[in-house]
């Protein structure tokens, strides 16, 4: 049994905070700072309202483009090895 007469100080403790950056959470922030902005008469809103609306029917629209060329070059590919092996 030891005894001790003085209390030893326990060891700083570390506290690390990491940060990083939330890509999604910035984007919610300045689509909601834009709508703020939109309801004082700023034409720059709608612009982007436009903009984003536009490029997501693109994006489905290159996606049903990319299925029927897909679709196209199957069907070409068929034909040709019907016509090399059985003509």
């Amino acid at each position: 049994m030891q005894i001790v007469f003085f209390k030893t100080p326990k060891p700083k403790q570390f506290e690390y905070k990491p940060r990083y950056y939330d890509e999604e959470a910035e984007r919610k922030e300045k689509r909601r700072k834009e709508i703020e902005d939109a309801g004082k008469g700023d034409t720059s809103f709608m612009k982007s309202e436009i903009d984003r609306r536009w490029r997501r029917i693109d994006k489905k629209n290159r996606g049903k483009a990319r299925g029927i060329n897909l679709l196209i070059y199957l069907v070409i590919i068929a034909l040709l090895v019907y016509f090399m092996f059985f003509v």
